[in-house]
Formats: C-alpha cells, structure tokens, sequence
C-alpha cells in the first residue's frame, strides 16, 4: 500500500480512562462519564455537570530529572505528556535508548489554564512576583514547549512541533507527522494532542444560541440534542512507514491510508459557522491520497458535537459523498462518552477508531436512540450506531473515516484501516523446560515492585510466548537502577516468582563482576549437573541485580512480532500550585525583597541562605541538600538565577563554572565564603 503509516504504539487518558483498556470498557458498555461538578449556584441556567480526569496533579518528577519546583511550576499538560510519550513506545516495543532512527514529536495542544487560575494566583498571595520566576513558568507552561520537552527527554532527534488550530489541533498534528514520515524528514513520529483544564469539576452557567447543553448531556445527531459540553483528555500514538513496521515486526494496530486538512476560508455564514463545502473538501482529498473509493468506507467517527448547526453540516457533507455509494455506513461520535475534549478530541475519536478495528467491533453512539429527523439520515444509508455490534463489511477491509473541525475553519480528516495479521508473524504457545531469563528494572523499588504485579496480572489473563517475554523485556526495555532477573523453566514457575513480593534471595556462588563472563561461558556447558545450572542461574541473577551489564545473545526468531505488554510504573506524587494556599509554596516566600532581607553579612547564616536558594528554586527536602544540583532536576536557566539572588544577596560575583564545578549546597557555600573572607 503506497503511503500507509502503521500505528504501532498507543496511550490515552480520558474521563474515566486512565488507559485504552479502561477507555474501551467505557465505549463498548456505552457509558457517559460526566458527574455532578464540585460547585452550585443558585442561578436558574447554571449546569452543575462536568467531566474530569483523575490525578491531574500527579507526576513522577524524578523519572524525567526534573526538579520538585520546576514541575510545580509545570502546566499539567505538560507532565501528563511526558509520561503518555514513554507510555506509547513502550506500547510499541521500544525505548529511547534502542530507537535509532530520527524520531519526531507533532502534538496538538490547548491553551494552558494553569498558569491563570493556578501559577499567577499562588504567587500574588505569597507575595512572590512573577518576573522573579518567569522562566520557570514560561517554559514550564507555554504550549509551545511541550513537543520540544518530550524530544529533550526522550532524547528524539526528529521534527518537534507543536500544533494549534483549536478543536482539529490532534489530528492535524498527525496529518503532519504522516507527511514528515513520507517525505523520509523522520523515520518514527509521536503524534498526539493534549487538553487539561486546571479548574476542571466545575460547572458552566447555560446561555441561550450558545454551544453549551442547557440539559448537561452530550447527544451528538439526537433529537434531543441541545450543545455540547467541554471536557479534556490526551493520546499518544507511535508511527512508522507501514514497510518499516512490517520488516521491524511491529505490532500493528491500524493503517493510516489517508489525511487531508484545510481551511473553509470565507465562503460561509460566519467566522466561527462550519462549512458543507470546506468538510466534504477535505474528506474527498483524505480519500484520493490513499486513493479510497467512497464506497469502501463502513464507518465514520464524526466530529459531532451535540449542536445543531454543526451536527447539521456535517451530515450534509457525508451524504454528498456517501449516499450513494450503495454500502451502508455507520455513523458515531465519541463526545457522548467523554465530552469534547478540545485539542484533543482528534486522538480521543482516533483512538476510539483504531480500538474498533483492532476488535472488529463497533461502539455505541450516545444519542437516545431519537436521530434527529432534521437531519436526513432516516431512510439513507447513514445509520447511527446504537448498540455494541460486530463490525463487518463483506466486500473491503474495515475502513473508516474520522474527521476533526476546529472552530476558525481549519479541518482535519484521516482515513483507516484494518491490519490482519499474517499466521506467520503469530507464534503458537508451546511449553518447554529449557531455563529462561526476564529482566525487570525501574527507578525505584516501589516501582519495579508494581510493575511486577501488573506483569504477573496480565500474564494471567493473556497467553503470551516466552520469545515474545525475551523480546520485549530484554531487549526492548531500558535498564534502570532498581533490577530484579528472573529465572524460570515454565509459566507456572515465572507466575510464582512474579507474584512474590520479594524474588528469592539466592547466595551467589560468584560475586566480582570480573566472574561474570565465566559465569556466562559455563552455561555453554553441556556437560553440568542440575544443581549447577542453577547456581549459575543464580549468580547471573545477582551479578546483573548489584548494576553489572549482561549481554544477553539475542536468539529471538525473526518471525517474531511484537506485543504490547505492561510497561513502567510511574510513582506518582501531587505537584500542585494552589490559588488560596500557601502550603505549596511556602519555602518560596523566604525570597522576600532586598529591603525586607536586609541584614549585615556578619549576621547572615550563610549556609541556611545557601539552602533557602535552593528550596525556592528546586523545591528540595532537607535530605536533597548533599544530593548533585543537576541530579536534582537543575539546568542552565535555574543556575542563572540561583547565581543572581546569591551575588545580589552577598554582593558578589560568581561564574556560572562555579555552580557547575560546586554543585551542592556545601561546596556552594564554601565558594561564597572565600569570597566573603
């Protein structure tokens, strides 16, 4: 297929979904997440229904080497991103240390809200102003910065863009990774979109030939459809040229055949009105770049919103180019689920898709099952999908297309299909009792000790070839600090190892690493008892737990294919900048003015300054104090100002090559002193 992206990795988070199973369970049941929101009012058009994500405070900020004060200061979208980019190639079977090729990063991204309703706030009432702190909340909650964050992080070489065109901001951001994969700018791309709202859970007050739903529901081409409500979420997929994906043995979700965007221009009601034309525009060119006939389409995820102009249009435009091409074609809208997640409401109904044709099932639409009669679709071969049903279509593969309008006129289309696996790329599970190894490895115990767990889960629940296990865990998965290796002869045995809190504590008969080696060529023995086997087992096991690095020979077979299987654990903790609280920030309010802090240098107590600098800038603990200014998530911009208080506060000149030659709070301190003397 000339110009097919794979999709080969994915992640998402929505409103009641922390991850693709969770949010499948949410669409194959038909379930509408929204809740009562956490405010009220007495005003008569006030709606107290929201939709909200779980934990959007929570970040594992010493995963990314990013300092407690710096993620404070840290837009949520950001941080949810970071951690969905590692999620989504891990799902693909990679990490950034295997992934050679140049790999771009294309994320649609909303405004961010945190710095208004949270940052701004939190600092006026500590009495902290924002020109002291601007870089760090610039960078932290600029959008412009959250595609460059993940390829710094990641160390990702490719493009890094971030893209907005409000509503269509996710899936013009894929349209753009495809054309960069196409035109060899990349070889692997993380396309995706974002959407968080700090001050989500609350309500909205109804105003009449608005967008907002008077009745607090979501009923995308209903008859009972009255707006749509906004809510927030943000997916990750991982691309690859469909020919690399099938040669590197990717798992292969779905195939992009198509995309197309545009703009309506002028031609239309108003600025913000949609546009029949403009929409059928871009379907017809995402169907000719894959050159997709019309009639091959069985599914379209609309935008659909719950209004009834925008439904209205859209409809038009798919019975211009779908009413007669004689198949009958489904019709459905994820905002009945979830809401309209905004920037990222293109990902949300692309990964909805994508799930739909890797089970070959369609889900519920929400819409009361009254279609609106206004519309046309009794009678047309456009039927709404009511129920959990097979999908089928007995003359092509599974296609669909999904499209995304962003408000303005910038339209965004995409055209998918179903991937069938080959035989030959599936291995039958066979049982044998030949001595394997799994390697297990986070940045802290606590999170080795839940990924244990998960894999122990899934392990029961799914069948899965221990070629594939050797595959993915030893040689796809980056090694950290926090190891267990296991050593087993059958899936019970690994089953059991997994599943204790603590893997044996084996007494290795070789200890120096400068063994290791012999360990390793003694296994190539055939000549050795059982017993022994073991006690080498045991030795490689703890040889590569004390930190020393075993090559494993790779003796995977080529026709092995990858799998998605549980990944890192992220251990989690609040970073949140409160409005009407100083908890948060309170080590910040030491960096008073110049006129409040005015002491003689006889009286300073030099190292508790020296330590104040460092709490207001990095948000450290008493313990942190010895720990290395760059292991504590500094960088260049941080020392800057770190450097400019401590010179302002002592009256003082100090290089940048002091910080970075004394990089704890002790030899800081030391500095300064020869300096006072």
């Amino acid at each position: 297929m000339e110009n097919a992206i794979a999709i080969v990795g994915m992640d998402c988070k929505f409103p009641g979904a922390n991850n693709l199973d969770e949010y499948w369970e949410i669409l194959k049941n038909g379930e509408c997440v929204i809740k009562d929101s956490i405010d009220d009012s007495d005003d008569k058009n006030f709606v107290n229904k929201a939709f909200s994500l779980d934990n959007i405070d929570k970040f594992d900020a010493k995963f990314f080497n990013i300092s407690k004060r710096d993620a404070e200061y840290m837009d949520p979208q950001q941080r949810l991103m970071l951690e969905s980019a590692w999620k989504a190639v891990e799902n693909a079977g990679y990490n950034t240390k295997n992934i050679t090729e140049k790999t771009g990063v294309f994320i649609g991204s909303g405004i961010s809200s945190y710095l208004v309703h949270n940052v701004i706030p939190s600092l006026k009432n500590n009495g902290i102003s924002l020109d002291k702190v601007m870089s760090q909340a610039f960078h932290g909650n600029s959008s412009d910065y959250i595609s460059s964050r993940i390829s710094y992080s990641m160390n990702l070489t490719g493009p890094s863009l971030t893209v907005q065109t409000a509503c269509s901001s996710s899936l013009t951001a894929l349209h753009m990774a495809c054309r960069s994969l196409l035109t060899y700018e990349c070889d692997m791309a993380l396309c995706g979109g974002v959407s968080v709202n700090a001050a989500q859970g609350k309500g909205y007050r109804y105003v009449k030939n608005e967008i907002y739903s008077q009745s607090g529901h979501c009923l995308p081409f209903s008859e009972d459809a009255d707006g749509t409500i906004f809510s927030g979420g943000l997916g990750t997929i991982v691309l690859r040229r469909l020919e690399d994906a099938i040669e590197n043995n990717d798992y292969i979700y779905a195939v992009i055949r198509g995309s197309a965007i545009n703009n309506d221009g002028s031609e239309k009601m108003s600025y913000t009105a949609p546009s029949e034309t403009g929409q059928t525009s871009v379907i017809l060119d995402a169907l000719a770049f894959g050159d997709i006939s019309p009639e091959s389409i069985s599914y379209i995820e609309a935008h659909g919103t719950g209004t009834s102009m925008g439904d209205q249009i859209e409809v038009a435009s798919f019975k211009r180019i779908f009413e007669h091409s004689g198949n009958e074609v489904k019709l459905g809208s994820v905002k009945g689920n979830i809401g309209h997640a905004l920037a990222a409401a293109g990902i949300a109904s692309l990964v909805k898709t994508v799930l739909c044709l890797e089970k070959k099932h369609l889900c519920p639409s929400l819409y009361n099952n009254q279609e609106n009669h206004q519309f046309g679709l009794s009678g047309s071969n456009l039927n709404l999908v009511s129920d959990f049903e097979e999908w089928e279509n007995k003359d092509y593969p599974l296609r669909a297309c999904i499209g995304s309008l962003g408000m303005g006129g910038s339209n965004a289309y995409v055209v998918l299909e179903e991937y069938n696996r080959k035989p030959v790329e599936c291995l039958k599970i066979k049982e044998d009792r030949t001595i394997k190894f799994l390697k297990l490895s986070a940045k802290s115990e606590n999170s080795l000790k839940q990924m244990k767990k998960a894999l122990y889960q899934y392990l029961l629940e799914n069948a899965v070839d221990d070629q594939v296990l050797n595959l993915i865990y030893n040689f796809q998965r980056e090694t950290f600090s926090c190891r267990t290796l296991i050593y087993y002869q059958d899936r019970k045995e690994l089953l059991d190892k997994l599943k204790e809190d603590n893997v044996e504590d084996d007494t290795s008969i070789f200890e120096q690493a400068d063994n290791t080696q012999e360990i390793l060529d003694i296994g190539k023995r055939m000549d050795i008892e059982t017993s022994e086997i073991i006690q080498i087992c045991k030795a490689i096991k703890n040889s590569w737990e004390e930190g020393i690095d075993i090559q494993f020979e790779q003796t995977v077979p080529s026709t092995v294919m990858k799998q998605p299987l549980p990944g890192y654990f992220f251990e989690h903790k609040s970073f949140w900048m409160q409005p009407e609280s100083e908890e948060i920030i309170e080590a910040a309010e030491t960096s008073s003015s110049k006129e409040e802090t005015a002491i003689s240098q006889e009286e300073v107590k030099l190292e508790y300054y020296v330590k104040e600098v460092w709490t207001n800038y990095l948000g450290v603990d008493e313990e942190d104090f010895s720990t290395d200014f760059f292991e504590l998530g500094g960088n260049s911009i941080i020392a800057y100002q770190m450097l400019a208080d401590i010179e302002e506060h002592f009256n003082i000149e100090l290089d940048v090559e002091d910080m970075l030659e004394n990089p704890t709070v002790d030899h800081m301190t030391s500095i300064i002193q020869k300096l006072l003397v």
